[in-house]
């Protein structure tokens, strides 16, 4: 798995021991493979968030946001299958977004 692949996986809701198979957009994969969460929710422009603009390129079926407060902590088995990954248009401009 490599930087800006995105994946679906088995994410644990953050309220119930329930489970939904949802996107996630890769960071790193060292002891444990730290990726952030997405969503289709449109939630305006804000610095929680960034609205991906090359969403069909990227393998997702409709317009979607990476969550950046939202970093998950993954395990190989958590994952299903790679969907796709961020276009290279759009790496810079999210790496620009989220590193301070």
């Amino acid at each position: 798995m490599n930087r800006y692949e995105i994946w679906m996986v088995k994410v644990k809701f953050e309220d119930t021991d329930g489970v939904k198979e949802r996107p996630v957009m890769i960071w790193n994969d060292q002891c444990y493979i730290i990726a952030y969460k997405m969503t289709g929710t449109d939630r305006g422009d804000n610095q929680e968030e960034y609205r991906v603009k090359y969403w069909k390129e990227a393998g997702l079926s409709k317009p979607t946001s990476i969550r950046i407060r939202k970093v998950l902590r993954l395990e190989k088995s958590d994952f299903t299958r790679k969907i796709g990954e961020l276009d290279k248009r759009e790496r810079l401009l999210f790496d620009f977004r989220i590193i301070p």
